[in-house]
């Protein structure tokens, strides 16, 4: 029989956890890991993301907010120890998905006696409010499945270090967005902590003996240096974080039902020279491999989706289609 470990991470550092995270899901290539993190301060910005214009970096920089991009896709978000992040690690299975542990995250909230629900593109939702955001990706044989559940979050903080986007919300639902997210503790007992929701937590994974416990100092403590190497070659790197957000000769952008879809690229003799793309769409893959696939390509609509074609589009782009993507690289 395969292990199932229930991970109780202590670490706050964001830097570390997602090193963590991404060795966890490298290495440990059997059985399903469900692990419960914090972090302190900071802006989790998604894997396709152009960091400039998706946080003000003034205001981050001023107060310590510490930015680290991960490895999957969607929006940034922000972090606090008023949070509480989970992460499920499985075998991928092709055509399948990972509705389990959208639903087990839901049936562990609705246990404290929320009216949970999973809705949207990738939210959990209270009372039509997002209280946790979810992201996914794939690796190798293996499947990231993550959120973030605000539990008594600054969100005056959040507010202040993500930017709202025109071409995601109206100038009316601009002045609304803070009313689109709220925090679980409103709609628990008073006498419910963080620490409080993370034990019910615990014991709604445990209750059926399919998990058992570890802590991370147990798990991982021959593989620290490994660990370590990860966090400052790459997520603790200016390169990984911010080097990929660089300026482009054409910029054009679009806002599907499944999320924002950006692209940057140099053109030369009438073929892109160099392509980015960019969004908060839901990526199982990376979309470097379309952007790369795209150079040398004639700046046409057509031969651009003639190049879309030959991708498996769902994993790049979730529910945004080939003549959606084409649309937007050549406007």
């Amino acid at each position: 029989m395969k292990n199932n470990y229930l991970i109780v991470n202590e670490s706050t550092d964001p830097v570390y956890n997602l090193a963590l995270e991404e060795y966890l899901l490298l290495h440990f290539t059997e059985g399903r890991i469900v692990m419960l993190w914090q972090n302190d301060n900071a802006i989790i910005i998604g894997r396709h993301q152009n960091l400039p214009e998706e946080i003000d970096q003034d205001y981050t920089r001023e107060q310590g907010i510490k930015v680290v991009r991960r490895t999957t896709g969607g929006g940034a978000v922000y972090h606090d120890l008023g949070n509480l992040n989970y992460s499920f690690i499985a075998d991928y299975e092709p055509g399948g998905s990972m509705q389990e542990f959208a639903d087990a995250a839901v049936e562990a909230l609705r246990s404290l006696g929320v009216r949970a629900e999973f809705g949207g593109k990738n939210d959990i939702l209270i009372d039509g409010k997002k209280i946790s955001g979810t992201a996914q990706r794939i690796c190798g044989n293996r499947m990231l499945y993550h959120g973030c559940l605000l539990f008594d979050s600054d969100l005056s903080r959040l507010d202040r270090s993500l930017r709202v986007r025109p071409e995601k919300y109206s100038s009316r639902a601009v002045k609304s967005v803070r009313s689109r997210v709220g925090n679980l503790k409103d709609y628990l007992s008073e006498d419910m902590g963080l620490l409080q929701l993370k034990e019910c937590l615990v014991k709604a994974f445990l209750q059926d003996g399919k998990y058992q416990i570890l802590h991370t100092k147990d798990l991982v403590k021959n593989k620290q240096q490994e660990i370590q190497k990860l966090k400052h070659e790459k997520y603790d790197s200016w390169e990984w974080n911010y080097g990929a957000s660089m300026k482009y000769t054409a910029h054009n952008c679009k806002r599907f039902d499944g999320g924002t879809v950006e692209a940057y690229m140099d053109i030369r003799g009438g073929k892109i020279e160099k392509c980015r793309i960019c969004g908060d769409f839901m990526a199982l893959r990376p979309v470097e491999e379309i952007a790369d696939g795209l150079v040398g390509t004639r700046y046409r609509y057509e031969d651009v989706l003639e190049v879309l074609k030959h991708f498996p589009l769902f994993d790049y782009f979730g529910t945004i289609g080939g003549h959606e993507v084409a649309s937007v690289i050549c406007l």
